[in-house]
């Protein structure tokens, strides 16, 4: 079990009890985690940790210091606090230091699962070898990690906040390469409940899109329709969010920047059917309900019919802009349609099925202009059907091109992004994505990879 919240709060309490600093700030963050890994068809390495560290930032004024402990008794709380208390009187003043918040009303966490929590190394070990009988079945090797944790993340001020919050996650990853290595596939899943995880109907996803993706015949590179898989648009979503800061808006350098001084907020800048929103109750993807600094996280609407409705704002940029704070989002959900994945290829008269993207790089933030390569699946449709597998390409597009070409949506699912967004290994925070038909998806070049 992972620490209660009176546990939690009796460690902060006395940690900051023990402060001489003019404010203190206290995080308290860990938990319980167990993971297997497996490749070429057998379990290479399984093990499991337990463990919390606790930060302490001391401040004077506009200064500050940090230090992170693992020892919590007496003596070794003393020496942590004394060192954050000497950097902070060594550092220079930072300008834009707020103070710390004090209580605060959080929504209640619904982002803890008892049965993420009490599982057994055997079922990770069942889950992996799930993927690898099957994979044999149909002479492919497999390789991916099963990954569950419980954990708890808390906050205590000098000014009398205290915030916690526990939340589990259980992952699933493979990649399949036919015995030739000719075909690859790939599955990823990130749930807070277990009984969502299916490593059966994941490992075949993979094993299938390997079988059907040997013999890749190369294809010119150009402008196509492209029906995007959850994992592919993910992507697109996360990294669209990721620019999405006021600061960098209004001090002009970013695509969100307007001519002229401010930002964008209020513009139509993707189409009708894109609505973007984070909400850390959503039942698919929920979330812990506040911010490293303590600050609440709220339902927050990004964009509605294509409108932009609201950009990320620190406590900092805020205050000088005299509105309310954001922060980054807790999640991120994409609203979809009524389509099937099958529709959505029925509607394509000649294009690509994308599995996933990956290596994806910023070219102009300007134009939030990206490049990436697709991989583990790319499948050539002529008159609504799939007909063959095509060699991965380089891609160079942006996500707001890409958002107001959108012609179909399916409905949203929880989804890991090609580059790991969305799950517990990588970013924290949970996606909720559509799959999608998108017209005129520029392919820059193609790619020998499998």
């Amino acid at each position: 079990m992972v620490w209660t919240r009176e546990q939690a709060k009796a460690l902060i309490d006395r940690a900051l009890s023990l402060s001489k600093a003019e404010e203190t700030f206290v995080t308290l963050n860990g938990g319980n985690r167990g993971n297997l890994r497996f490749a070429r068809n057998t379990a290479t390495t399984s093990g499991a940790s337990s463990g919390y560290s606790l930060g302490i930032t001391a401040s004077f004024g506009k200064k500050s210091g940090s230090v992170t402990t693992a020892e919590f008794d007496d003596a070794s709380l003393r020496r942590a606090i004394a060192n954050a208390e000497e950097i902070a009187r060594l550092s220079p003043d930072n300008p834009e230091a707020m103070p710390v918040l004090g209580p605060q009303t959080y929504g209640a966490s619904q982002a803890y699962f008892d049965d993420v929590a009490a599982v057994t190394p055997e079922w990770r070990a069942g889950a992996a070898a799930t993927a690898i009988e099957l994979s044999r079945q149909k002479g492919a090797v497999t390789a991916g990690f099963v990954d569950t944790s419980a954990s708890i993340q808390a906050a205590g001020s000098s000014k009398g906040l205290f915030a916690y919050d526990r939340r589990t996650a259980a992952d699933y990853n493979l990649t399949v390469r036919t015995a030739d290595e000719a075909g690859s596939g790939w599955a990823s899943r990130s749930f807070n409940e277990l009984r969502f995880v299916d490593p059966s109907k994941l490992a075949m996803s993979a094993i299938d899109k390997a079988v059907r993706s040997k013999n890749a015949a190369a294809i010119e590179p150009g402008k196509y329709t492209v029906v995007l898989e959850p994992a592919a648009l993910a992507d697109l979503i996360a990294f669209l969010m990721f620019s999405a800061d006021a600061r960098q808006a209004d001090e002009g350098r970013s695509f969100f920047s307007k001519k002229g001084g401010g930002n964008r907020i209020g513009e139509q800048l993707l189409g009708e059917k894109v609505n973007i929103y984070s909400d850390p109750a959503d039942p698919l993807a929920p979330t812990t309900m506040f911010e490293g600094s303590g600050l609440p996280i709220t339902r927050t609407s990004w964009v509605e019919k294509g409108v932009w409705k609201d950009l990320q704002y620190s406590r900092f940029w805020a205050q000088k802009q005299n509105r309310a704070p954001t922060g980054g989002p807790a999640n991120l959900i994409m609203e979809g349609g009524k389509a099937t994945i099958d529709e959505l290829i029925a509607g394509t008269d000649r294009g690509v099925l994308v599995t996933r993207f990956w290596y994806i790089r910023e070219l102009d933030p300007q134009t939030l202009l990206f490049t990436g390569l697709t991989r583990d699946g790319l499948f050539l449709i002529e008159k609504g059907k799939i007909t063959r597998p095509v060699r991965n390409m380089r891609w160079n597009e942006s996500p707001i091109v890409a958002l107001n070409n959108i012609e179909a949506l399916t409905p949203p699912e929880r989804t890991v992004s090609g580059e790991g967004i969305g799950g517990s290994d990588g970013f924290t925070f949970g996606l909720v994505c559509p799959a999608a038909r998108i017209r005129e998806f520029t392919f820059s070049s193609a790619s020998d990879a499998v």
